[in-house]
């Protein structure tokens, strides 16, 4: 109490100086106060209360266009409702489409995020520092099936019953979806899982994959591209590996683990492996048809496939993984790396030297296994190329 009264009497003492004749600016430069705060005070001591110069109580203002209490509960009322519903989304747009289907019509987006937000029902993001430099864009997935993106979660353990894996893949243009579940990450069991996808999904122009070693073969043998990469090559797919320790240039398959993970396998207790399986394929159904992206204008992946009217090229069903070792055929596998003060390029554990105005920058590498080289480009242009043979054995003949 005692600032605040030294406060008071500061105000007293600058409007009483002024009615004596001293000037605004005289005051305040000798009191150190803005002319602002003057005007204020002398306004309020023009206005007649006696008590003049004490804080007045802050009181809440009246808010413009504040959405009313019943849309309010509506709102808040659908988003606990679909939080109740295994597996399913609980955003706006999601919301959005609940309060519809009641036959009333619902607030637009951006009042609910606004209500969800004063509730506090709005979950935290996790945001990825940018490293302020030029990503280079290899594909832009401008249509269904012009790019999948590819992750392995795992291992994960169910009681009593082992460790699992779960290699999720999902089509970036049109998000529809495919679990594959396997009890280990040998190259056969990713091949199985991609094969299985693409019988789903159909075969995509561009894949993409983190580093994980299952994808790209060992680290022993860099040259000797492992299972997954030469099934890619057979059906004419290009590979494209983002950079190490950046799992965010993933960002599409990144979002639907975390879903998965939160929406699906931490909501429920499985019995055993076949269970697991079982409620699997539920979740990625539920996923196809019931989960609103509002990048595709509110709708489904299985609504905006069918809007588009687009057919994929599936994989014929009867196709299988050969018994027989998969030549290495024509084609480019692409890796984007960031080259850092050692001037490193790392392909798949054979290091390349890089020149040094390339430091600190996002470089592309191409395999081109028909002319067996490895391009390097930076912004587009060629910064190197070297003589990358493959096993000859290896080669499509």
């Amino acid at each position: 109490m005692k600032g605040i009264d030294a406060e008071e009497q500061v105000r007293k003492e600058a409007i009483y100086r002024h009615l004596m004749g001293e000037s605004p600016s005289s005051i305040c430069r000798q009191l150190r106060k803005s002319r602002k705060w003057f005007y204020k005070w002398f306004k309020r001591y023009r206005g007649g209360n006696p008590n003049w110069f004490k804080d007045q109580p802050k009181i809440a203002h009246h808010i413009a266009n504040r959405t009313d209490k019943g849309t309010e509960n509506l709102i808040v009322e659908a988003r606990n409702k679909l939080a109740n519903i295994k597996c399913a989304q609980i955003g706006a747009n999601a919301i959005q489409w609940e309060i519809k289907k009641l036959g009333i019509e619902p607030p637009p987006i951006w009042t609910i995020n606004r209500v969800l937000k004063r509730k506090g029902l709005v979950s935290k993001k996790r945001f990825y520092e940018s490293k302020g430099k030029s990503y280079p864009e290899i594909i832009k997935p401008s249509q269904i099936n012009t790019l999948h993106q590819v992750d392995l979660v795992g291992p994960r353990y169910i009681k009593d019953d082992g460790r699992f894996y779960s290699l999720n893949v999902i089509d970036v243009c049109g998000h529809k979806v495919k679990i594959n579940l396997s009890r280990s990450k040998r190259g056969e069991e990713i091949a199985n899982g991609l094969i299985s996808t693409w019988k789903t999904l159909g075969i995509p122009q561009y894949i993409q994959f983190d580093n994980e070693l299952s994808f790209h073969g060992s680290h022993k043998y860099p040259r000797s591209l492992g299972l997954v990469l030469k099934l890619c090559l057979s059906l004419g797919i290009q590979p494209v590996f983002i950079p190490q320790g950046e799992p965010w240039r993933n960002g599409v398959i990144e979002r639907f683990n975390d879903t998965f993970d939160k929406k699906f396998f931490r909501t429920q207790v499985f019995i055993d492996f076949f269970h697991l399986e079982k409620e699997a394929m539920v979740f990625e159904d539920f996923h196809n048809q019931f989960h609103r992206y509002s990048i595709l204008g509110g709708r489904t992946p299985n609504e905006f496939i069918q809007k588009e009217g687009f057919k994929p090229v599936l994989l014929p069903e009867e196709f299988e993984l050969s018994k027989e070792p998969i030549p290495i055929e024509h084609g480019a596998i692409h890796l984007v790396r960031f080259i850092r003060s050692d001037r490193i390029l790392d392909i798949f554990g054979e290091h390349f030297h890089m020149p040094k105005y390339v430091v600190y920058e996002y470089v592309v590498a191409t395999i081109l296994t028909e002319i067996h080289s490895l391009k390097v480009t930076y912004d587009n242009k060629i910064v190197d190329s070297f003589e990358y043979h493959l096993p000859a054995e290896e080669l499509y003949s």
